[in-house]
């Protein structure tokens, strides 16, 4: 028993460790840019953070499902959705139809064609995120849901594009072409979270509880990107 207790302890201890660690990194980032300091440093790892971050968040979330056959469909889901959302976005900025008229800038480094490698990643990482956040924040019967489920992950994808929308603009990530962010861009965002939330749902990827780096994740990188809108 005292054995037992003391790998639980480890355990905790050791998330706990990664949970501050990411905190400490991304309130660190949003400080370093009010205080204009290491500024060269943040922008030529910015897309090298963006995917280490992703790939973190789905390491953690794989060693949970005890299943072979959900870990090798959620590896699927994670490369669909870096795929299908980095051309998606490709489309996107070369059409102007999807989202609205928009470029990136150049801090998020390397790019296909003018799109940032690291923007799939980016969507992976908010999508298990808000996953994260639904079932932490709502009942269990919504979570089992399809339609409800889809338009949770929905909204909170949403919501957190609003906030970081105007903060990534500032860290030159990309600028839109217009006066405002169009509203076609957050319905865009709507529908591309509800699809793959849908393909998760089905695939019944996320009825246990994903690790408490994913629902920080979310709220951490939410921090990051107000600090910068708001200093």
């Amino acid at each position: 028993m005292n054995k037992e207790l003391r790998i639980e302890n480890n355990w905790r201890n050791a998330e706990m460790l990664k949970i501050g660690g990411l905190y400490f990194f991304l309130l660190a980032g949003g400080l370093w840019h009010v205080l204009g300091v290491f500024q060269t440093v943040m922008r030529i790892s910015a897309g090298a953070v963006i995917t280490g971050l992703a790939l973190w968040v789905a390491w953690e979330v794989w060693q949970i499902f005890a299943d072979s056959g959900i870990r090798r469909k959620f590896a699927v889901w994670c490369s669909a959705v870096v795929l299908a959302t980095f051309w998606i976005e490709f489309a996107g900025v070369h059409t102007g139809e999807i989202f609205g008229r928009y470029e990136y800038g150049a801090t998020l480094q390397p790019q296909i064609g003018s799109v940032p490698v690291a923007i799939g990643f980016a969507w992976l990482v908010m999508l298990i995120s808000s996953v994260a956040v639904a079932q932490r924040l709502l009942p269990q019967k919504w979570l089992a849901n399809l339609p409800l489920f889809v338009v949770a992950i929905g909204v909170l994808m949403v919501l957190f594009d609003a906030v970081m929308e105007p903060a990534a603009i500032r860290l030159n990530y990309w600028h839109w072409f217009g006066a405002t962010v169009p509203l076609k861009n957050y319905l865009a965002w709507f529908v591309v979270s509800a699809v793959f939330a849908g393909i998760a749902f089905r695939w019944q990827l996320f009825r246990q509880s994903l690790p408490k780096i994913a629902f920080h994740a979310y709220v951490a990188q939410f921090l990051y990107f107000a600090i910068v809108l708001f200093a």
